[in-house]
């Protein structure tokens, strides 16, 4: 079981690892920005992740500690590939905002079971909040914490758009089987 949860946050952690902003490459496209990071952290280009940080995160995580956490996960699990989906993007009060329904899919480096049945791979449904600053979308949904912060400081943010909690799936037998994390 402690295996299986370390599969679940690494999986959540990489969907949460979407959450450093990233420069646009497509005329300030919020979901180009998002397939932007997944690019670069499929590639494993670690070190260069380290300069879409906030300013507020890199106080907090050095590169070095951003870099060796990354490379942990990679032990870990295999990010194969990601989903976007429905894009809300709204300008409020001056400010550009995006929820973006990203489906990231791992595969596990190591064997893993549950209830007797061994798990092929895992999947996180989650949504990536954006905000346009300096230029760049960055997103801020790191964690709890980050995300409280982003709503204190948008409020407005929490009108407009559909929002959904995050879904984990593992992948046994070949289906698909929704995961609480409770």
């Amino acid at each position: 079981m402690v295996v299986f949860r370390k599969f679940l946050i690494a999986l959540f952690v990489y969907s949460s690892l979407m959450a450093l902003p990233v420069q646009a490459q497509r005329g300030g496209d919020a979901r180009a920005a998002v397939q932007s990071f997944f690019n670069l952290l499929k590639m494993k280009k670690y070190q260069e992740l380290y300069a879409f940080l906030p300013r507020e995160m890199q106080q907090r995580v050095t590169r070095e500690q951003l870099v060796q956490m990354l490379k942990r996960l990679d032990d870990f699990i295999t990010i194969e590939r990601m989903e976007i989906g429905r894009v809300q993007q709204r300008s409020i009060a001056g400010n550009s905002f995006a929820v973006i329904d990203t489906t990231l899919y791992g595969q596990l480096k190591r064997p893993l079971q549950l209830n007797g049945e061994p798990v092929e791979a895992g999947k996180v449904i989650v949504q990536q909040y954006l905000f346009r600053e300096d230029g760049q979308w960055k997103v801020a949904t790191a964690d709890g914490h980050t995300r409280a912060q982003f709503l204190k400081r948008y409020p407005e943010f929490s009108r407009g758009f559909q929002f959904t909690q995050p879904q984990f799936f593992l992948r046994q037998n070949g289906q698909w089987k929704a995961f609480s994390r409770k």
